[in-house]
């Protein structure tokens, strides 16, 4: 697992893998809330064992490479520190290891934006990601990416993905929420939904080769600082917002991991709508 100010959704991931994951391997990638400490205190809390390492990159995919090398079982999930897991998924991942040994899968994630009870609408939901595979399968670097010579299978649960369920000021430096300028649509040259492109801030970072974190690239390309960002990102974040957040669906919202239906008793983030329109977010954007 990688992480990066995760601090707000990071125990929310630790839950739904506990009494699941045999041990956690968590890279930081240069935070500066208290994601360490709370994924400490989280793994303590669950039971999980692993451990919490700090790593200075260019690239995400050398930090999942390190937390990688640091697993000691065969079947190795490779998740970020915003998915949410439900028991349906678990069940499916376990029934895969065992009938499908040869065979890496896929998971599609549920997008959510703003609250747990909104989508993102623009990708309601993202195409599957490789996360699980053989540790002594071939594992290798291409560009960004972690990649795994193995064939692969999609699961037919999904999970949840928090990385627009965030900070205002996070979601900035990430690029996220992403809209249209940040991605190729459907169907274009690329041929993949969701494929970042040049506007994207995270894509430019890791494209330079030159800075250990984004915060380090904005600051150096762009000029402004963490307090910058953090004045200027609610504005900016109210009107992803307003043009992309929609309820879930009813189909959405029976598939919500347990975690998730859980957080929704007494949820940390709720819009705030005037008229149907949305207008905030409780206790702050």
């Amino acid at each position: 697992m990688i992480a990066w100010n995760e601090e707000k959704t990071i125990d929310l991931a630790l839950k739904s893998i506990a009494g699941f994951a045999d041990e956690v391997i968590i890279i930081d990638t240069g935070s500066f809330d208290n994601t360490i400490a709370v994924a400490r205190e989280w793994m303590e809390k669950l039971g999980l064992g692993g451990k919490v390492e700090k790593a200075r990159v260019t690239y995400l995919a050398d930090a999942r490479l390190a937390s990688f090398r640091l697993c000691r079982n065969e079947w190795v999930l490779l998740l970020d520190s915003n998915l949410v897991l439900s028991d349906a998924l678990k069940e499916e991942i376990l029934a895969h290891m065992n009938d499908h040994p040869t065979e890496s899968l896929g998971i599609t994630s549920l997008n959510l934006m703003g609250d747990y009870e909104h989508s993102f609408s623009d990708l309601a939901f993202h195409a599957p990601h490789r996360v699980l595979g053989k540790r002594s399968a071939n594992w290798f670097l291409a560009t960004d990416r972690l990649m795994l010579n193995m064939p692969q299978i999609d699961a037919e649960n999904w999970a949840v993905n928090l990385s627009r369920v965030r900070p205002a000021w996070r979601s900035w430096y990430r690029g996220e929420p992403f809209g249209p300028k940040h991605y190729f649509p459907m169907g274009t040259r690329r041929g993949a939904k969701g494929h970042m492109h040049k506007g994207n801030r995270q894509w430019q970072w890791q494209k330079t080769k030159k800075y250990h974190s984004i915060r380090e690239h904005v600051k150096a390309t762009m000029g402004l600082t963490l307090k910058d960002v953090q004045r200027i990102a609610p504005a900016w974040y109210l009107k992803e917002l307003q043009r992309a957040a929609r309820p879930i669906t009813e189909l959405m919202r029976q598939g919500l991991p347990e975690v998730i239906v859980e957080e929704l008793k007494s949820p940390r983030y709720k819009l705030i709508k005037n008229k149907n329109r949305i207008v905030g977010r409780w206790p702050q954007l």
